[in-house]
C-alpha cells in the first residue's frame, strides 16, 4: 500500500511538472505582438506563457520580459527561425525567448561614487552608450582632459550621410552632452533618438589636430516610458519579496542589459527615486 501511495505521488508530480509553465512577464514592446492563443494585442504587464503562440508584425517587432526565474529575455524572431523556404512570424513564446547575457553592472564601467572621469573610453565605451532625458553632465580630470577654448572635445557623426562634427559644450571642467544641440546640424536632423558610429575626438584648435577616443552609438531615452517601464517591473519583484535594494540593484541591471552603459550616477539616483517613490 505505501509503495502504491509513493508511486501516485510520483505520477502526480511528474503530471505537475509537465503540465507547468515558464511565464514571461512583459515589461516592454517595440513594434507590434499579437498573442493568437488570446486573440489580444500583447502590451507591457502582460503575462505569457511559453505555449502561447506569438503573431510578430515585423522582424523589427520585439517584447522584452522577465522569466518565472526572475531571468531577462527579448522574445523576438531571431536568425535562426529563417531558413530559405519560409520566414515564420508565428512562434511560441518559448521558441522566441532569448535570455540575456546578463552585463552585471558592467563591473568596473558602473561607479556611482565617481567624482570625475579620466577615461572617455571606459565612460562611453565602444558599443552602446545612453543618456537618461536629454542631458547629461561629464564631470572631467583636469589633469587627463583640460577643457578650454583651445582644447576641447569634439563629436564626429554623419546625418544623412554628410559629415556633422560637434564641439560639446563645457562649464569649466564639465561637459554638456545635450540632445538637441546633437540632432540638429546644418545638414539636417537625426531621425529617431539614436546616433550611430559616434567617434569621439580631443581637439586642439591652435595645432588643428585631433586624437580620436572612441566610436560608439548613443541612444537617448525617454524617461517618462522608462519611469513606466520600471513601474511594471517592480511589482513583479515585489512578488519575490525582494528587498528595496535588492530591487534597485535589479533595475540598473535590466537597464544595462537593455539600454546599454549609461552615466552611473544618473541611473543610480533614478532608480532610487523610482523605487522610493513606487
Amino acid at each position: 500500500m505505501r509503495s502504491l501511495r509513493i508511486t501516485l505521488a510520483i505520477l502526480l508530480f511528474i503530471g505537475y511538472s509537465a503540465n507547468a509553465q515558464d511565464m514571461y512577464h512583459v515589461t516592454r514592446v517595440n513594434g507590434e505582438l499579437t498573442n493568437l492563443s488570446t486573440g489580444k494585442i500583447v502590451e507591457a504587464g502582460d503575462a505569457l506563457s511559453s505555449d502561447d503562440l506569438i503573431l510578430f508584425e515585423s522582424m523589427e517587432s520585439y517584447a522584452i520580459a522577465i522569466g518565472s526565474s526572475m531571468g531577462r529575455f527579448q522574445i523576438k524572431i531571431q536568425d535562426h527561425h529563417i531558413d530559405d523556404q519560409k520566414q515564420r512570424l508565428a512562434l511560441t513564446a518559448k521558441e522566441a525567448a532569448l535570455p540575456t547575457k546578463m552585463r552585471n553592472l558592467m563591473l568596473a564601467r558602473f561607479d556611482p561614487n565617481q567624482t570625475e572621469v579620466s577615461d572617455l573610453r571606459q565612460y562611453f565605451g565602444n558599443d552602446k552608450f545612453s543618456i537618461i532625458g536629454d542631458t547629461v553632465n561629464v564631470p572631467l580630470s583636469e589633469q587627463k582632459y583640460p577643457l578650454s577654448d583651445d582644447k576641447f572635445i569634439v563629436f564626429y557623426y554623419k546625418v544623412d550621410n554628410n559629415p556633422v562634427s560637434k564641439k560639446i559644450g563645457h562649464q569649466q571642467q564639465t561637459l554638456v552632452v545635450d540632445r538637441d544641440a546633437l540632432v540638429k546640424s546644418s545638414v539636417g536632423a537625426i531621425d529617431g533618438n539614436e546616433i550611430t558610429d559616434l567617434a569621439v575626438y580631443e581637439y586642439e584648435m591652435s595645432s588643428r589636430s585631433g586624437n580620436e577616443i572612441t566610436r560608439f552609438t548613443l541612444v537617448f531615452v525617454d524617461k517618462d516610458e522608462l519611469v513606466n517601464e520600471f513601474n511594471t517591473i517592480i511589482p513583479i519583484l515585489k512578488r519575490q519579496r525582494m528587498s528595496d535594494e535588492d530591487i534597485k540593484k535589479y533595475l540598473i541591471e535590466y537597464y544595462y542589459d537593455f539600454y546599454g552603459a549609461t552615466d552611473s550616477k544618473t541611473i543610480d539616483s533614478f532608480a532610487e527615486q523610482i523605487v522610493k517613490n513606487f
